[in-house]
């Protein structure tokens, strides 16, 4: 199957909202994701990941007239035909034909998306999602594990230029999750990919962005690196608690800055003091400042530093922040 190039997604002032429902599914959503981008969507259940999912890949139409969709420049709504051939989604809830063999689904899902040749891009795209030795059993008789994998490998029929996949590992046992996220990691720069997932762990381990969701609205838009940028400064001093937390003050103070800026959490193993210093509010420079002034105020006091670096903010941490560390209530 000849490459295609990766695709851009660009969604401006997006809302939606279902017949019937006395809310919206979808507050002024704008992002965009170049191409080649792996891009983590992320949100409390109900807060429009699937929503905008659907609407992206052309299942749900799009009824906001002053939004924008646009896939690799093609309009969802005005060409959401050539849209549908450019993205490859996988749902939540994958709908299989369980009297089908893997490969006789995999080859109908072909002919419908126009795929040529069939057998050699099967064959590909089985192998790459763990399915060659199953390809000629009935889905019907799978575990839900490969069954989730027919999935993902129908997504992947035609290497489309984006890959949208609604919570890809779920079902998955821990050896088939590890493989499907090295598969997943290996699509960076040769496809874009916008998937969903709870488990912010994988997000973290395959994502170059995150987009977060709360109740229909966009609450954070960042590269993951930038989503997990350290408010923390975690060192490890050789001595007592108090020659360490005499460091700490003194280091403030040359900062001249109040105690209650930073929190300091210290434990102790034997003739070892681990502190964890957390700012309350800092740009990248306040971070340098701090662990300059830790490292003068310790030298001065004589006091052994045999460890001194920036710790790193958990996204579980940073989703909490942005979402309230609440579940929407509604459509998602």
């Amino acid at each position: 199957m000849s490459a295609r190039a990766p695709a851009s997604l660009v969604v401006r002032h997006l809302g939606h909202r279902y017949p019937g429902s006395d809310r919206r599914a979808l507050h002024d959503v704008g992002f965009v994701v170049v191409p080649g981008e792996r891009v983590g969507l992320l949100g409390p259940n109900g807060a429009g990941k699937s929503t905008l999912m659907r609407i992206i890949c052309g299942f749900l139409p799009l009824a906001d007239n002053g939004a924008v969709v646009e896939v690799a420049g093609l309009d969802v709504r005005r060409q959401s035909l050539a849209v549908r051939r450019t993205v490859g989604y996988m749902p939540e809830l994958v709908p299989l034909y369980p009297e089908l063999r893997v490969r006789e689904h995999l080859a109908f899902r072909a002919r419908v998306k126009a795929v040529r040749p069939p057998p050699r891009e099967l064959d590909r795209v089985a192998a790459a999602t763990g399915l060659t030795s199953v390809i000629d059993s009935p889905i019907g008789r799978l575990s839900r594990g490969y069954r989730q994998r027919v999935g993902l490998a129908d997504a992947l029929l035609g290497a489309p230029p984006l890959v949208v996949l609604d919570e890809p590992t779920v079902g998955l046992d821990p050896n088939q999750v590890r493989e499907i996220r090295a598969m997943l990691r290996e699509l960076g720069g040769r496809q874009t990919l916008l998937f969903s997932s709870h488990i912010l762990p994988e997000v973290e381990a395959l994502c170059d962005r995150v987009v977060v969701l709360a109740s229909g609205r966009v609450v954070l838009d960042a590269r993951l690196d930038e989503a997990l940028a350290t408010r923390r400064i975690e060192v490890e001093f050789g001595g007592d608690r108090g020659q360490a937390q005499a460091v700490v003050d003194a280091a403030l103070t040359r900062l001249q800055w109040a105690s209650e800026r930073v929190r300091s959490e210290m434990t102790t193993d034997g003739d070892q003091v681990r502190c964890v210093l957390k700012l309350e509010a800092n740009t990248s420079g306040d971070v340098v400042a701090l662990r300059r002034a830790i490292g003068a105020a310790a030298m001065s006091a004589r006091v052994e530093i045999r460890a001194l670096g920036p710790g790193r903010t958990q996204l579980e941490e940073r989703f909490a922040a942005v979402t309230g560390g609440r579940e929407d209530i509604g459509d998602g």
